[in-house]
């Protein structure tokens, strides 16, 4: 419960089925699970994987949407002692085989849907023995009523501590392979624990699950941070803005965490005010820049209920809140700067801006983000050249690059890796963004840097058009020619009709960067 001491995430299950076993922990199409009902189903779960000989340590794999059996596979693993191995859905075969092969995993449950890629990487994995059905007959697999049929529901003598992992999270794999992110007990507990105090939450959360439960903010930073309070998990397999809407009025929804591009889509929905959201508490948004415009329009629409976080696989999810009390449009216009931030690090979090050299920069000055942290990663599994690279003398390079103001606010201007250099200067496409976000006509915007014979490189601006209105490209470079230096405009304006993305909302500057490749071929 609040307050209280945790080393691993079990701990507080077994409590909450003991004092509170009556409430109902999870909500999933139709099913209710009660905290007092979800222990023993856990116990179920661990010694049915006991029994296939699996012992603490071993790595098991989910590849699926979200739903209610995707958490349970969270909190057996938490209370068994294995790793999980949390498995994007929108990848290809040849990737999920490299991923597992990598982690060893040697069980996986999939969804049916996924069961042709699943088929296809059988052979590849020689480590992969057993595999589990969620839903639904698979010729290759065994269904996961089955699996538990004949467990035992008894109390497992596996004994687990805080330096012992839980999570494997991959990378996306912008450069080279995907790394995993290896992340411990103490990790998690102390991500959730510093949470709930940051977001102000309490035992009467209700939160709501459409980001993918295999990234960290779902399943650490809102649902595990929900079980820590005693609260309840709300669960849609997918996101539809009309549908969350209709869930929040429906289920009393108080806890919301949204990329912005689902933000924005929320935002498209007519009439959307005439849903009733006066249940909500925290509207959370992070993981990508939101235009003051879109901003304003969100507020307007959950009132004073949003916050900003940022934070990363690596760090356990957020570490950073720009809170509610920020988010006020009627305030002076130098606090009005500070919506442009991510905000201060908040407890528990210890952040620096330094240089290449691992010194601290000046105030104001750009530099990359460090934090220093219990929930800082282990490190990257297997991978000891790059766990190295990303931890340096305790701290964690982020590799955002950013600056802080006097309040110690944070300013992210894009990653270490998206900056563009054009002849001697560095540009960040985050600050071409912004601009370009500013137009009425842009509904979304991303800029990544090509190739110029000229300069080495040079900015290009990926725009899709906000329906019903129009917009050329030399309209759109004129109105940055008057808000940029000249040498930060783009060189041109390619159209889209959407942007590319992770399955998360997130854009892609890599997807943008291979239709760069294309498009000189």
């Amino acid at each position: 419960m609040p307050g209280q001491s945790i080393n691993t995430f079990d701990q507080i299950i077994r409590n909450n089925a003991q004092m509170i076993p009556d409430r109902i922990a999870s909500r999933f199409d139709g099913s209710v699970v009660t905290y007092g009902a979800l222990d023993p189903r856990l116990n179920r779960i661990v010694n049915a994987l006991s029994e296939l000989g699996l012992a603490k340590g071993d790595r098991i794999a989910f590849l699926s949407r979200n739903s209610h059996i995707y958490i349970e596979g969270i909190l057996a693993a938490a209370r068994g002692g294995f790793v999980l191995t949390t498995l994007n859905f929108l990848l290809k075969p040849d990737e999920l085989s490299y991923i597992l092969r990598h982690c060893g995993a040697q069980i996986i449950f999939f969804q049916p849907e996924f069961a042709e890629a699943v088929d296809a990487i059988r052979s590849s994995c020689p480590e992969l023995k057993y595999f589990i059905s969620l839903g639904g007959p698979v010729d290759f697999a065994w269904d996961y009523s089955s699996f538990l049929a004949d467990a035992s529901d008894k109390e497992s003598p596996v004994v687990v501590y805080g330096d012992d992992l839980l999570l494997l999270v991959y990378t996306s794999g912008t450069t080279g392979q995907p790394k995993g992110v290896a992340l411990n007990h103490q990790n998690v507990c102390t991500n959730v624990i510093d949470s709930a105090r940051g977001v102000e939450l309490s035992d009467k959360t209700v939160n709501l699950n459409v980001c993918p439960l295999y990234h960290v903010a779902a399943a650490v930073f809102q649902t595990l941070t929900t079980y820590y309070l005693g609260g309840t998990s709300v669960t849609l397999d997918r996101f539809d803005p009309v549908k969350v809407l209709e869930t929040i009025e429906r289920e009393k929804i108080t806890y919301l965490f949204l990329v912005p591009t689902m933000l924005f889509r929320m935002l498209e929905v007519p009439n959307a005010d005439r849903y009733d959201l006066s249940s909500l508490w925290r509207v959370g948004y992070g993981a990508a820049p939101m235009p003051l415009d879109r901003l304003k329009r969100a507020i307007a629409l959950f009132g004073s209920t949003l916050f900003q976080g940022y934070g990363l696989t690596e760090s356990t999810a957020n570490i950073v809140i720009l809170g509610p009390e920020i988010h006020d449009l009627s305030a002076p216009a130098q606090d009005l700067e500070r919506l442009k931030s991510c905000g201060r690090a908040h407890s528990g979090h210890e952040i620096s801006i330094m240089d290449d050299n691992g010194v601290e920069v000046p105030c104001r000055e750009i530099g990359e983000i460090c934090v220093r942290s219990d929930s800082v990663m282990v490190g990257y599994w297997r991978d000891p050249e790059n766990t190295a690279k990303a931890i340096r003398d305790g701290w964690l390079r982020t590799a955002d690059m950013a600056y802080m103001d006097e309040e110690r606010y944070i300013f992210i201007v894009g990653r270490k890796n998206d900056m563009i250099k054009r002849g001697g200067e560095k540009i960040y496409p985050q600050e071409i963004e912004e601009v370009l976000f500013d137009h009425p006509a842009v509904l979304e915007a991303a800029v990544c840097g090509v190739a110029d014979p000229d300069w080495g490189e040079s900015p290009r601006a990926y725009i899709v058009v906000r329906p019903g209105y129009q917009v050329s490209d030399k309209d759109l470079l004129a109105y940055c020619l008057d808000r940029l230096p000249t040498f930060k405009c783009p060189q041109d304006v390619v159209f889209l009709p959407e942007l590319p993305k992770t399955s998360s909302g997130k854009i892609t500057r890599t997807g943008l960067q291979q239709l760069n490749v294309s498009s000189s071929n």
